[in-house]
């Protein structure tokens, strides 16, 4: 069945649809993706749909597949494609706690489909032993802790024995000047590649922890006014931190942030690093 899959956002909202991608491609049938190309890159070369494009197309379909709540905007496309194609809305932000992975299969009528904990991508990478790939950003500035904390963050894994890299995009242009040891990429493809060289990654609730944890790579993922029991990646090998003593409270962020407390923090990541199975991070 030719079917259109409609997805805008950034990268970690692109990325936890690709379990979706996944399950309609086993069940036969032919995707094409609406959203940003960039991002769906990686569902292309792991086999996910068969082509993305940002530009509303002009084709038929039997099926699509709208992820947005705002169904008048999509009014004139539907005058331009078949009147006999189904069309299936589903609002990208599920309602009361549930995973947003397990809320898209539901809502499609897939809620038993086992997907992929990993994406395979087949890249060759060499895995460096002792490496840990930091990105200090996220999509929101109300989800990132001060800078100092991850300049400290580095210091105290050095102590352990880490080496520490920091990742950046485009996003944190401004904040790179503050880190030494950054490797800056534009692309989705390079971006996964130098995440597959670490054996060990630390980020905030962003779309470059998403990819990181779906590549395999144990990722401790910082939740700090978000929910984890929502937004939380795929991936095998992750443990989330969250602040258990105030609930979620993103977009509207307090002031006193206890959250994103770099004390707090730090402690909890040295707590959690000895949750991990030594030959998971060697």
């Amino acid at each position: 069945m030719k079917t259109l899959v409609y997805r805008m956002g950034g990268l970690g909202d692109s990325i936890l649809i690709y379990p979706v991608l996944e399950g309609l491609i086993k069940k036969g049938y032919t995707l094409t993706v609406w959203g940003n190309p960039e991002y769906f890159k990686l569902a292309e070369i792991a086999g996910f749909c068969s082509k993305t494009t940002f530009y509303e197309p002009k084709e038929d379909f039997d099926l699509k597949i709208i992820f947005s709540k705002n169904k008048e905007i999509f009014s004139s496309f539907k005058s331009t494609s078949s009147s006999l194609a189904q069309t299936v809305f589903i609002n990208p932000i599920p309602e009361g706690k549930i995973w947003v992975v397990d809320y898209y299969l539901k809502s499609l009528g897939m809620g038993h489909y086992v997907f992929s904990k990993n994406l395979n991508l087949n890249f060759n990478v060499k895995k460096c032993p002792g490496l840990c790939i930091i990105h200090p950003g996220s999509g929101s500035k109300k989800k990132n802790p001060e800078p100092e904390f991850f300049i400290k963050l580095r210091d105290v894994l050095n102590k352990a024995g880490w080496e520490v890299i920091y990742i950046a995009g485009p996003a944190e242009k401004e904040v790179m000047k503050n880190y030494q040891n950054t490797i800056y990429v534009e692309n989705q493809v390079d971006l996964a590649k130098n995440l597959l060289k670490a054996s060990l990654y630390i980020g905030l609730d962003s779309g470059v922890s998403h990819l990181s944890s779906y590549l395999g790579i144990p990722s401790i993922v910082i939740f700090g006014p978000t929910d984890p029991e929502v937004w939380h990646p795929v991936g095998e090998h992750l443990i989330n931190i969250r602040y258990a003593h105030c609930p979620p409270c993103f977009p509207s962020v307090c002031k006193e942030k206890f959250c994103l407390h770099q004390d707090f923090l730090i402690g909890e990541i040295l707590s959690k690093l000895k949750k991990f199975n030594q030959r998971d991070i060697l």
